[in-house]
């Protein structure tokens, strides 16, 4: 049986920051008219509408608080500080907010909503609760698992009622225990290997199977360095937060990053992991992992209490360096004739899906410290 839908677990929008306008979850829009198309659970859609609400609020939050410190620290003037917060910070409310994104991505996807009333029957999950049935597990809370339930056999009454079969993303035990029992849905964890399963076998795949190859040894050596640049482009502009220890107060300074190198992630054979999430119309997007090595630097302001003016009085500056390692998601947009000059064939979009959100610099003390010891 062909898998007739693809659908998401909350999880897997958590893990790709919820960035329904951009990365892998935009590809999901090549579903929009398609036999195949992406389908969504209610209770997974209620879920996702939560974590965006609140992420608009920590964002809001944020902005609201830069702004505010900014007539302080940059003796900015209220008059300024107004007019920033009506232009970055939404009249509406968060909830609206999440929900106009979340409208427009299903709008987009073309995202069919299953609900739970009249696919799930009360006594069927009970039978479940009190059998330990998938996705209910044997031991632990249980309580946690009924939105899993829910969602999972609304999914399948929708797949048994057409007949076809759901190819589910989920980095839940919970989706997978189900799985193993069903007929009608398969969990794989990868976003980027479940949309895969839907593209047609094309010289587009057969040019991206082709760089998987050559692209670990530096092949072709001008698209190599197209890549080569994005990504140090790309590292070079993620925003880390510096975090350290010290016997002094201490206000960090904007950090640095600096690619040293970066490697593709291979398979047993030596290909880089490659996978097609969309391939049409002369256009081709490929997601590729990658292990990236960077140099991190920045400068610390450093202060201690004067405890009887209670003041802080500065004491020097301290210059802190560390190494750092992480494996990113990346998407490489290629467009041209993939039939007949795969030879003209061009990148022409990058994006870095996935970094670290701070740093670590460990014991830091002013630079003048060990001259004086």
């Amino acid at each position: 049986m062909d898998y007739g839908a693809i659908t998401i677990d909350t999880s897997i929008f958590d893990q790709k920051g919820l960035r329904l306008e951009s990365g892998i979850l935009k590809t999901l829009e090549q579903f929009n008219g398609k036999p195949s198309h992406l389908v969504l659970s209610e209770i997974v859609l209620r879920e996702v509408h939560i974590h965006l609400k609140r992420k608009a609020s920590d964002s809001r939050d944020q902005v609201v608080k830069a702004i505010r410190e900014s007539v302080l620290s940059l003796s900015v003037s209220e008059e300024s500080a107004r007019t920033a917060t009506e232009s970055l910070v939404p009249p509406i409310d968060d909830a609206e907010v999440a929900k106009k994104r979340l409208a427009s991505f299903i709008e987009k996807t073309g995202a069919e909503i299953i609900p739970a009333t009249g696919r799930v029957g009360l006594d069927k999950i009970i039978k479940k609760y009190f059998g330990a049935e998938a996705p209910f597990a044997p031991v632990g809370s249980k309580k946690n698992e009924f939105p899993d339930a829910i969602a999972l056999m609304s999914l399948e009454s929708w797949a048994k009622e057409y007949k076809t079969k759901i190819l589910a993303v989920a980095k839940d035990g919970d989706w997978k225990r189900f799985s193993d029992e069903s007929n009608f849905i398969d969990v794989v964890e990868d976003l980027a290997e479940a949309i895969a399963a839907f593209q047609p076998h094309s010289s587009a795949i057969e040019f991206c199977t082709h760089i998987a190859g050559t692209l670990p040894y530096g092949e072709p050596s001008a698209l190599y360095e197209m890549i080569s640049q994005y990504v140090s482009d790309a590292v070079g502009e993620i925003n880390l937060y510096p975090d350290a220890s010290s016997q002094f107060f201490y206000e960090p300074d904007y950090v640095e990053v600096v690619l040293d190198e970066f490697e593709f992630l291979v398979d047993e054979e030596g290909n880089a992991l490659l996978q097609p999430v969309q391939g049409q119309n002369g256009t081709l997007i490929v997601e590729a992992k990658i292990m990236v090595t960077a140099t991190v630097s920045t400068s610390f302001s450093l202060t201690v209490r004067d405890s009887i003016d209670k003041d802080y009085v500065p004491i020097g500056n301290a210059s802190a360096s560390s190494g750092l390692q992480f494996v990113s998601e990346i998407l490489l947009t290629f467009e041209g004739d993939f039939e007949e000059c795969q030879e003209d064939i061009e990148l022409t979009s990058f994006e870095l899906l996935s970094y670290p959100s701070d740093v670590d610099f460990g014991d830091i003390e002013p630079d003048w410290w060990h001259e004086e010891q």
